[in-house]
């Protein structure tokens, strides 16, 4: 029996760094490229993980909201 594939939200790695300071992983700069670009945001690649979560939260809330109009 095979076992059940892993979803992001079962890598704790992506939702506690364990270094605060880490920069965003590749994902989280993936999918930050391209909510900056629906909101016509910029893009900061200088962010780390923590502040690609908040950011990547704060966009889809921005988004969201617009697309709710």
């Amino acid at each position: 029996m095979a076992n059940p594939p892993k979803t992001v939200l079962d890598d704790p790695g992506i939702s506690t760094p364990h270094d605060p300071d880490a920069p965003m992983t590749g994902d989280q700069a993936d999918l930050l490229r391209v909510l900056c670009e629906n909101a016509s945001e910029p893009f900061n690649a200088s962010l780390t993980q923590i502040q690609a979560l908040e950011r990547i939260e704060e966009l889809r809330a921005h988004l969201n909201k617009d697309q709710n109009l």
